[in-house]
């Protein structure tokens, strides 16, 4: 990052190659916002035991540390084409078993996310949805409509707000759109996933929509 424009990359030593990135300074949705806001001692919290919701997957739950935690947001993070979409597709159709999960794909249509399910799961359980649209605004509506199990991101990188100037998948509207999607899941108390991709120079990108892992 450069506090003002140069001709020439000082990092990859490539001519033309910056972009402006405009950092949102207003803040998030009010809908959202976290309900803690003030300190409480650690021996007040309660200790009550966090009901863990189990992935169907035995490695999955004991990465987690037993299963997920509501009001987690996790990242999956990896290469293109190594598996992140089909594990998160199993993952939902197990967790729907006991409530409503919501699956946002902005890479690919409503259609191919069923195909690509059904072709791993044919008999998935009629309580995943599918949301094929990454705006922002759109999600946070279709987050607050229902009290949703789980909720799964795929990917991170082609949620955008549209009230931002940055392009989809620059820094900030990652960072805008983690940050709204880290209060939801705090003050909803619903664990959130998020699928990053990541390309062969480490840094994250968003790919051409049918190329989902």
């Amino acid at each position: 990052m450069s506090p003002r424009w140069l001709g020439r990359c000082p990092g990859c030593g490539g001519f033309n190659t910056m972009v402006e990135e405009v950092v949102e300074t207003r803040p998030g949705s009010a809908a959202v916002a976290s309900t803690s806001s003030k300190p409480v001692r650690l021996v007040d919290v309660p200790s009550d035991s966090v009901t863990r919701i189990s992935t169907g997957i035995p490695e999955v739950d004991r990465v987690l540390g037993g299963g997920v935690v509501p009001g987690a947001l996790m990242l999956l993070g990896g290469d293109p084409g190594i598996g992140k979409s089909t594990l998160m597709l199993q993952l939902a159709a197990h967790v729907a078993q006991g409530g409503p999960v919501l699956y946002v794909s902005a890479e690919e249509s409503l259609a191919q996310t069923r195909l690509r399910m059904e072709r791993i799961i044919p008999d998935a359980p009629a309580e995943v949805h599918l949301l094929a649209d990454g705006r922002l605004d759109l999600l946070e509506a279709a987050l607050l409509a229902t009290p949703w199990r789980l909720v799964i991101v795929d990917s991170l990188q082609t949620v955008y707000d549209p009230e931002a100037e940055s392009a989809p998948g620059s820094v900030s509207q990652v960072r805008q759109v983690a940050s709204r999607l880290l209060r939801y899941a705090k003050a909803q108390d619903v664990p959130v996933f998020l699928v990053g991709h990541v390309n062969k120079e480490g840094s994250g990108r968003p790919r051409a929509a049918g190329n989902a892992a």
